[in-house]
C-alpha cells in the first residue's frame, strides 16, 4: 500500500512549524505525492494564525511544483464539540477540514467527556475527517464513534506521526483501524508533518495497516482515483 496525498500538514502559519506553502508543496512533489492538504490549526490554538488565513486561502495556486494542494485546516476540538471561534465567512475557501483534540483547547478529561465532544463533531457538516483520534489521553467509545462515522460522512485519520508522539498511540490506531474496518469506514492516512522533510512519512501508519490486513479501497488517499472520487463527491474536481 502507498499514498498519494498527504492531506493533513502545517506551514509556518503554524508558528510551531517550520515550512513555507511552496516548501510543503517541494516535500511533496519530492516524496512523489500528487497532492498536498494545507492545514493549519485553528485560531483558538495560541500559536494558530488568524482567521484571516483562512479566508484568504484561495489566492493558493491549486497547483504548485505540479502537486495539487488543497485548502483546508485542522479545527481544534473545544469542550462540548464546539469548534474554533471563526465566521462562516473566513471557511469559505476550505475543501478539506479536520477537527482534532489538543491540550491547550481541550484539557483531557472523561471518556464520557471526549465521546460527547466527538458526537457532536460527528455532526458537524464542516468536518471531513476526526483528526488524530489515537490519542491515548483522549479516550472515547471507539466502537460507538466509529460506527457513526458513516452515518455523517465522516473519515477516521490514521496519523502516522501520532506513533511516534502520542504514547499508547499505536494500540489505539490499530483498534481505531479495526474498527473502521469492521463497519467499512473510510480512512485518510496522513503525516501531520510541521516541515517539508517529512511530508508523506507515513511509513509506521501503512505498516500497522498492512499487519491487520486493512482493505487499501478505504483508503481514500491510496489512489489518485480514490482521492478524485472523493472529492468529486463533494463538488471539488482536483485533477481537470
Amino acid at each position: 500500500m502507498q499514498i498519494v496525498a498527504d492531506l493533513h500538514t502545517h506551514t509556518i502559519a503554524s508558528t510551531h512549524a517550520y515550512s513555507t506553502v511552496y516548501e510543503m508543496a517541494r516535500g511533496a512533489k519530492n516524496r512523489g505525492l500528487i497532492a498536498i492538504g494545507i492545514t493549519d490549526h485553528g485560531p483558538d490554538m495560541a500559536d494558530g494564525p488568524h482567521e484571516w488565513h483562512f479566508s484568504n486561502l484561495d489566492i493558493l495556486p491549486r497547483q504548485i511544483e505540479g502537486v495539487t494542494v488543497i485548502r483546508g485546516i485542522e479545527f481544534n476540538i473545544c469542550p462540548g464539540g464546539a469548534l474554533d471561534h471563526i465566521k462562516e465567512s473566513s471557511l469559505k475557501p476550505i475543501e478539506f477540514a479536520l477537527a482534532s483534540f489538543h491540550e491547550c483547547c481541550f484539557a483531557p478529561s472523561t471518556k464520557a467527556a471526549h465521546t460527547e465532544a466527538l458526537e457532536a463533531v460527528l455532526q458537524d457538516k464542516r468536518v471531513n475527517a476526526l483528526g488524530h483520534p489515537g490519542n491515548a489521553k483522549y479516550d472515547f467509545d471507539k466502537e460507538y464513534i466509529i460506527s457513526r462515522c458513516n452515518q455523517y460522512d465522516k473519515l477516521v485519520e490514521i496519523n502516522s506521526n501520532s506513533f511516534a508522539i502520542r504514547k499508547g498511540s499505536r494500540e489505539n490506531c490499530t483498534e481505531i483501524a479495526q474498527l473502521c474496518k469492521k463497519y467499512q469506514v473510510p480512512i485518510v492516512v496522513d503525516s501531520d508533518s510541521h516541515i517539508e522533510y517529512r511530508v508523506g512519512c507515513v511509513d509506521n501508519a501503512l505498516s500497522m495497516l498492512e499487519e491487520i490486513g486493512f482493505p487499501e479501497e478505504l483508503v481514500i488517499n491510496s489512489s489518485r482515483e480514490r482521492l478524485d472520487s472523493y472529492f468529486r463527491g463533494r463538488g471539488l474536481h482536483l485533477f481537470e
